[in-house]
C-alpha cells in the first residue's frame, strides 16, 4: 500500500487530520530565544501574539532523521511513500527528505517538490491520497501531481510588506516603495516562488482585487474544482473574506488559517485564495461566448 506523507506547511484543518491516514512532518520557527516545531511546540496564537509584539522569527527545514523517524516505520510495515513537500523555491524540505531516502538505502520512497504551499500544497496532497486509494502506481501518482501543477493557483495580500523583505521574498526597493506609496503587494506563488503580481492601492480595494484576479481564471478555465481561502492572525476578516469568495464564485469555499513558518514570511495579518481549476482549458472564442 502507498502512504502519503507531507509536511505542516500543508495546513490541514482538525477535521481533515482526523479524516486522513497523512503522516505530517513538522517545519520549524526559530530565533535566539530557541526553536519549535510549528503547530506541535507552538501554536497559531502564540505565534502570531509573539509576532504582532516585535518578537522576530526565522524559518527552518526538517532535519533528515525528521523524516527517517516518518519513513521508517511505514517502510517496516511493508509501504511504499510518496513524499510531497512545500516548493524547494521556499525551502529546503525536499532535499532533506532525499537525504532520508538516501540514507535509509529504498527505492520504495518518491519525493515530490509541489513547487507550492499552503492551501495548493494541500490540495495536491489531498490529490495523491486519493489516487493512492484508487490503486495508482507512485510513477501515476507523481505524473498525476505534475499534471496538476497548470491548473492550481495561488495568490496573496500581506498586509505589512516588510515581512516578504525581512524573509528575503521581495527586494528592499519594493518594500520601500510600497511603504511610501502605502500601497499593498498581491504576490503568487509563480514555479514555485513567491513573486510580485499586481499593486494595490487601499486594503479594501486589494481585496477585491484579489477576487478580480481569480475571476479572470474562472474565464480562462472551465470553473473551478476547489476555492480556498487563508488568513493568519487576522480571524474575524479571514471569515468575512471567505463568505464574500463564497458569494462571488457562488461554490462552497474552504478557509484556512496558516501557521508559524509561513506566517513568518508573511506576518501577522494576511489574506490569499487558492484555486484548482477544472482539466478543461476553453479557448478565447469559448471564454467570450460563456461571458
Amino acid at each position: 500500500m502507498i502512504k502519503i506523507v507531507t509536511d505542516t506547511t500543508a495546513y490541514f484543518n482538525d477535521d481533515e487530520l482526523k479524516k486522513y491516514d497523512i503522516k505530517i512532518v513538522p517545519l520549524y520557527v526559530k530565533n535566539e530565544r530557541g526553536q519549535w516545531k510549528e503547530r506541535i511546540e507552538i501554536s497559531d496564537d502564540e505565534f502570531y501574539e509573539r509576532l504582532k509584539s516585535g518578537e522576530r522569527f526565522e524559518t527552518s527545514q526538517p532535519s533528515p532523521q525528521d523524516f527517517i523517524d516518518a519513513y521508517k516505520p511505514l517502510l517496516d510495515e511493508g509501504h511504499e511513500i510518496i513524499s510531497i513537500h512545500i516548493s524547494t523555491g521556499l525551502s529546503g524540505t525536499v532535499n532533506s527528505a532525499n537525504a532520508a531516502k538516501t540514507l535509509l538505502q529504498t527505492d520504495k520512497i518518491t519525493v515530490i517538490d509541489s513547487k507550492s504551499s499552503s492551501a495548493n500544497l494541500l490540495r495536491k496532497v489531498l490529490l495523491a491520497y486519493d489516487l493512492a486509494n484508487k490503486g495508482y502506481t507512485r510513477e501515476q501518482i507523481a505524473e498525476e501531481i505534475e499534471k496538476s501543477y497548470s491548473r492550481i493557483f495561488g495568490f496573496f495580500l500581506p498586509m505589512d510588506i516588510q515581512y516578504l523583505e525581512r524573509g528575503g521574498r521581495i527586494s528592499h526597493f519594493q518594500s520601500k516603495i510600497s511603504t511610501a506609496l502605502k500601497l499593498y503587494f498581491i504576490v503568487h506563488l509563480n514555479e514555485g516562488r513567491i513573486d510580485f503580481y499586481k499593486l494595490g492601492r487601499t486594503r479594501k480595494g486589494s481585496t477585491e482585487e484579489l477576487i478580480n484576479i481569480v475571476k479572470g481564471l474562472k474565464n480562462k478555465f472551465d470553473g473551478f474544482e476547489y476555492v480556498d481561502t487563508i488568513y493568519g492572525a487576522n480571524v474575524e476578516e479571514g471569515e468575512e473574506f471567505r463568505k464574500r469568495v463564497e458569494d462571488a464564485f457562488g461554490q462552497k469555499v474552504t478557509k484556512y488559517r496558516i501557521g508559524p513558518v509561513l506566517g513568518a514570511h508573511l506576518g501577522p495579518e494576511f489574506l490569499g485564495i487558492g484555486v484548482v481549476c477544472k482539466n478543461k482549458e476553453v479557448n478565447d472564442g469559448e471564454s467570450k461566448n460563456r461571458n
